[in-house]
């Protein structure tokens, strides 16, 4: 009796047990449809790994987390378990999409469409048979977008189309694939149809944030991924996007928010990391960015960003052979335009010109609309005295929209040493307007007014100048001078 009673409980421990974990694969599976993956992380891996959909599952959430090592083992432990479901092969699709291995990829969404029933019509299918065939050919667009190949990812997207006119993920992928292609109206048109669909739709505010972006309009791009994180706190691109923003406007406060945000939501990427090391670098804080890169460098010694950034700080710290060790650590194809910019910038402080100006032209001619090259090399040409070609570069640089006010106040300065005075004062109080904390804007205005004898207006400047920098004699004794004529 007392074996049998044993026996019983071991049967009953077991059937809570077996409860348990389906309930935990079932609520990390709802987890991930409601784009919390953390939370689905964090509930699968405690579920029954000899299931299917636990390892499918489990393996995405890694995905979306960062972990894309532990995710592509898992995600194979699935397929080796069931290899006639298509989430698996999906999921493993959009791995190495983010790993850029297309032509992988594409055979994943192959393979993983075999096993949907893509031979019936919508009226045939249930609701969530329809949902998975969007969601592959969703991912499988995606591949075709960050590929190049536009066209076959509007042709998987219009074929999605057909199974259900209204599903907003759609509308986001066609919009992808227009911005990808520059042609933004129709991707903004499709963005706006995918909120008709779901108002408030995460994804589809993130994309007319990232078009904004690409029409340079910085504010409007910034509006659109507040909205999106405010709509869906779990949005982790719309957490990055905002804070790649305000990074680049020097809203640095603002953007170690972000990009916390963004590392909390996708802890095994170093991308946000990297990005909170280089805005600490932007706020000047050398070390303490140095100190983030290097947590990164422990995980990948050969993680390129972060070896830049590294370069950086040390450039700051003028500590020239210290960044060339670490600029030299990264391949040379994953140099960018910036890159060219910031090595260039040792070259200049060395006082090697010539070097200096072959790495601003490489920048140029990789990205001609890089407004920092420009506004950097008009730097170096105005160290050299080479004042108008340093007025073409710092003209060039705000045409093409840079939102570094001390632009403007280069370009001022410039005037004023070309006797261009009126034109000189137009810039600078246009520097002032967008950024009234630049002290040296009203010190430059005041110089440029006294030239063009302004007396009055040039008072007000060395005013407000000794307002910001009441300790600088040359403009007392201006602003004494002046007082004296007057």
């Amino acid at each position: 009796m007392i074996i049998r009673i044993k026996s019983l409980a071991v049967i009953l421990s077991l059937a809570v047990s077996i409860s348990i974990f389906s309930q935990d694969i079932e609520r990390g599976i709802q987890y991930i449809k409601q784009g919390d993956y953390v939370k689905a992380l964090n509930t699968l891996k405690n579920a029954d790994k000899d299931k299917y959909d636990a390892l499918a599952f489990y393996g995405y959430a890694l995905l979306k987390t960062g972990s894309i090592a532990d995710a592509e083992k898992t995600l194979k432990s699935a397929i080796a378990k069931d290899n006639e479901r298509p989430e698996a092969f999906a999921f493993l699709g959009e791995l190495y999409t983010s790993q850029k291995k297309y032509n992988d990829a594409s055979s994943q969404f192959e393979t993983s469409k075999k096993f949907l029933p893509l031979s019936k019509t919508a009226d045939q299918l249930d609701k969530e048979e329809i949902d998975m065939i969007i969601s592959v050919l969703s991912k499988e667009a995606e591949n075709f977008i960050a590929d190049g190949k536009v066209d076959k990812a509007l042709k998987s997207m219009y074929e999605a189309k057909t199974y259900d006119q209204n599903n907003p993920k759609i509308y986001v992928s066609i919009g992808d694939a227009f911005l990808v292609r520059g042609a933004y109206e129709p991707s903004i048109t499709n963005y706006e149809d995918a909120l008709k669909n779901k108002p408030n739709y995460a994804p589809a505010l993130y994309g007319l944030g990232m078009a904004a972006f690409k029409k340079k309009k910085y504010s409007d791009a910034l509006d659109f991924q507040n909205k999106a994180t405010e709509s869906d706190n779990n949005f982790a691109p719309a957490f990055f996007e905002k804070g790649r923003i305000l990074y680049l406007s020097d809203k640095f406060a603002n953007a170690l928010e972000a990009f916390t945000r963004y590392s909390r939501l996708v802890p095994g990427s170093p991308r946000g990391n990297v990005y909170y090391g280089k805005t600490l670098y932007g706020m000047g804080k050398y070390d303490e960015a140095i100190s983030k890169l290097n947590e990164v460098l422990k995980i990948d010694p050969n993680y390129g960003e972060a070896n830049k950034y590294i370069a950086y700080c040390y450039i700051e710290k003028k500590d020239y052979t210290k960044a060339e060790e670490y600029f030299n650590k990264v391949k040379l194809e994953d140099f960018n335009s910036e890159d060219y910019v910031k090595r260039a910038k040792i070259s200049v402080e060395q006082n090697d010109f010539k070097r200096g100006e072959e790495m601003y032209k490489k920048a140029i001619e990789i990205d001609s609309t890089y407004e920092d090259a420009y506004f950097e090399y008009g730097k170096a040409q105005f160290k050299n005295q080479m004042y108008d070609d340093a007025l073409i570069s710092f003209s060039k640089a705000i045409d093409l929209g840079i939102l570094n006010v001390a632009a403007y106040v280069y370009k001022g300065i410039a005037l004023y040493n070309l006797k261009k005075y009126d034109d000189a004062i137009d810039v600078l109080k246009k520097s002032i307007e967008l950024n009234s904390e630049i002290s040296s804007a009203y010190l430059w205005l005041g110089n440029s007014e006294v030239a063009a004898n302004k007396m009055c207006d040039a008072k007000k400047s060395y005013t407000k100048y000794l307002e910001k920098q009441p300790d600088d004699e040359f403009a007392k004794d201006q602003l004494a001078r002046i007082e004296c004529k007057q």
